[in-house]
């Protein structure tokens, strides 16, 4: 268990550098829009971009995965992103940015659809949640340091400084993890699967007849359009209708992150680990209710004109959107078998990417602009365009229903 403990580790460590080096521009729009001569339809591009390529190139790391030593994959994916995070603190043109942030989204694209893989060969199913709570962790945490690092760097050096600080610890886990071992595909699992040489098309086939992995990947398509639109404008909306500095806005949203993230990502995987021998499905129960319950704290959050209030409703909104992070990504790596377990990551990244976050933050910068075109003050009308996301937080817990009564469910 040594080994996997390492792998859990490295492998957190990953994934907490990928969303620091995501959400540092969220911290810095305002000042890197200002200097770029940007509009929020334009800002809003920015993680359209990122998204669109890390979702296309994900199906391909996925095919490669199974079948080559995954370590080195993920290796040179963070290397890649690392030096393209480092590369947009040198553009002094729109066009050279998206160029950074589309190899940003190669990079994490070779990350995503092998680390999930990889820590569930390292686990058996019953210590899976458990396992998946610390992985995931690592996504509030380097949300808050991607919001904070990038607010105060940027507050004392300017935004280019933010993407060069962002961008250096990736380079040294890319070198530490060249030299793991890759875990044996399958070994933990309850039942062997023993066909890891499927043809592509066959195993693409076994996944739109998994009932349960379909309804996980539609929870999370509309909670990743909620999430990544929430997650790119709300420090903007902070600085736009409080007038919060760039660096206290950065901070703020950041320490509200983490603390949610954390709080709400153990409470997920502890309940789940805790209440699935008595009820199998009590991790899906818990999901669908907490997201449920977020949506109307989300709207008051958005339509609140005390500060006061906005931070304390985002609070609890986050704190409910976390909870289900544990139970649904473990439940859609531990519903399929090991011949089609990256594969199946790598589709659902495309998924959840394609109809949720590539979309959302253009959409709402698209809308923003509109509403301040028709004279609405510029914090008012992205806090009415941020409305959007309000529906996808309801439909993201309504579709988990239909993954009840059905695990495991192998095709």
């Amino acid at each position: 268990m040594g080994s996997a403990r390492r792998l859990l580790l490295l492998l957190a460590g990953i994934n907490l550098v990928n969303y620091l080096d995501r959400y540092v521009v969220a911290a810095i729009l305002e000042p890197l829009g200002r200097e770029l001569r940007l509009d929020d339809e334009q800002l809003g591009r920015l993680t359209f971009v990122f998204i669109a390529v890390y979702m296309c190139t994900a199906p391909l790391f996925g095919y490669l995965a199974d079948r080559f030593h995954r370590p080195r994959l993920v290796a040179g994916g963070v290397g890649l992103w690392s030096l393209a995070t480092m590369g947009a603190a040198l553009v002094h043109s729109y066009a050279a940015l998206l160029a950074m942030r589309a190899l940003v989204g190669v990079g994490e694209a070779g990350y995503a659809s092998l680390g999930p893989a990889m820590l569930a060969d390292g686990y058996p199913e019953s210590a899976r949640a458990r396992a998946f709570t610390w992985f995931y962790l690592a996504i509030p945490v380097g949300s808050a340091l991607g919001y904070g690092l990038g607010g105060l760097v940027a507050g004392a050096w300017g935004w280019r400084a933010s993407f060069l600080v962002a961008g250096v610890p990736g380079l040294f886990l890319a070198l530490w993890m060249a030299f793991q071992p890759d875990p044996e595909r399958g070994c933990m699992d309850a039942t062997p699967d023993g066909e890891a040489r499927l043809p592509y098309l066959t195993r693409l086939r076994r996944l739109f007849l998994n009932r349960v992995w379909l309804s996980c990947t539609l929870s999370y398509v509309a909670y990743t359009f909620a999430m990544g639109g929430l997650s790119a404008w709300a420090p903007t909306l902070l600085q736009r209708k409080f007038a919060v500095s760039t660096a206290r806005a950065g901070v703020v949203f950041g320490a509200l992150a983490v603390v949610t993230g954390i709080a709400g990502t153990f409470l997920g995987g502890l309940l789940t680990d805790r209440w699935q021998h008595r009820w199998p499905d009590a991790g899906l129960w818990l999901s669908a209710a907490t997201l449920v319950a977020a949506m109307p704290v989300v709207a008051w959050a958005l339509g609140t004109s005390s500060l006061g209030f906005t931070y304390g409703l985002f609070f609890l909104g986050m704190f409910l959107l976390f909870v289900n992070t544990s139970p649904v990504n473990a439940l859609t790596v531990s519903c399929l078998p090991a011949s089609i377990r990256a594969t199946g990551i790598a589709v659902n990244i495309l998924f959840i990417h394609l109809l949720g976050d590539a979309i959302s933050p253009e959409l709402i910068g698209r809308r923003a602009d509109a509403l301040r075109l028709l004279g609405t003050a510029p914090g008012l009308a992205l806090g009415r365009a941020l409305e959007v996301v309000l529906p996808a937080i309801l439909l993201s817990g309504l579709a988990l229903l239909a993954a009840r009564k059905g695990r495991p469910a192998v095709a």
